[in-house]
């Protein structure tokens, strides 16, 4: 799940956001817009309790790897198939069966895995929140039932904690579905660097980027399809920071809402698809 989840909304919205055929909003709306539609998503991912079966291809530190994931009510479970598009040798695929069939006699870890992807998701929705306060928002076109949001940051915001320090040196686009009042995709870059205890706790270079896409997978469920950053700066004790992460996730099949981890392990193991 993307990870990232009360404003009264302007009279002049209602009937745009309602179940009616979407419809262009006033070129004035679009803040109203943007803070009607991620209070929407938030809120909607907090409720989404579907689960899937994926497959998911990451890139970091110049390494590629292909997994298998289940989503189990008790958290996310995945299964390592290949790196750098070769499969693994025996030993990795023992290892790696060994690795997942503790997750089914160990619900400690499992408890410390989910943690982990609650945590994250927490964070995600943190930022979310602070979108409307911390940016002003422009139409800037229709595409059938989504509108194109740009944002900037609102001189009149006051950013209190790193995450908002860094969102308030970004600009960017939201991709929002009108009708659903869901977030289809979200891009931004820092404009200037980002400095932390004056810099002398780190900085951020200017140019960093991310950009995330969502799937709509149909009956209110969506899952995140895209995860691109692209980050480079220096922590304490100059520290080179270089984050260059791309995730895409495919192939979505839905699963058993009571799915449980023992039964996704086997799953796995036996490289069930559903």
């Amino acid at each position: 799940m993307l990870a990232m989840r009360c404003i009264l909304l302007p009279s002049t919205l209602f009937a745009l956001l309602g179940t009616a055929p979407a419809q262009a909003p006033a070129a004035g709306d679009a803040n109203g817009l943007a803070r009607a539609v991620l209070e929407h998503e938030i809120q909607s991912q907090i409720d989404d309790h579907s689960l899937w079966h994926y497959r998911q291809l990451k890139e970091e530190k110049g390494k590629q790897k292909r997994f298998d994931v289940y989503q189990t009510k008790e958290g996310e479970i995945s299964r390592l198939l290949e790196v750098n598009g070769e499969p693994l040798s025996g030993r990795q695929e023992q290892d790696e069966a060994e690795r997942i069939g503790k997750l089914a006699t160990h619900p400690d870890a499992m408890r410390e895995e989910q943690r982990k992807q609650n945590d994250d998701a927490d964070k995600a929705r943190k930022l979310l929140r602070i979108y409307p306060a911390a940016f002003l928002f422009r139409l800037e076109g229709v595409e059938g039932p989504r509108a194109r949001l740009h944002f900037a940051p609102n001189p009149n915001y006051d950013p209190s904690g790193r995450e908002a320090e860094v969102l308030h040196h970004m600009e960017g686009n939201l991709l929002v579905d009108v009708q659903q009042k869901r977030l289809v995709e979200i891009e931004g870059t820092l404009q200037s660097n980002v400095k932390f205890g004056g810099g002398l706790l780190g900085h951020l270079d200017q140019g960093g980027s991310f950009r995330v896409k969502q799937k709509d997978l149909g009956s209110g469920a969506w899952q995140m399809e895209l995860l691109h950053v692209n980050m480079n700066g220096k922590a304490l004790f100059f520290k080179t920071i270089a984050v260059h992460q791309t995730e895409s996730n495919s192939d979505f099949q839905p699963l058993p809402a009571d799915l449980t981890v023992q039964r996704a392990v086997q799953m796995l193991l036996a490289g069930e698809s559903k």
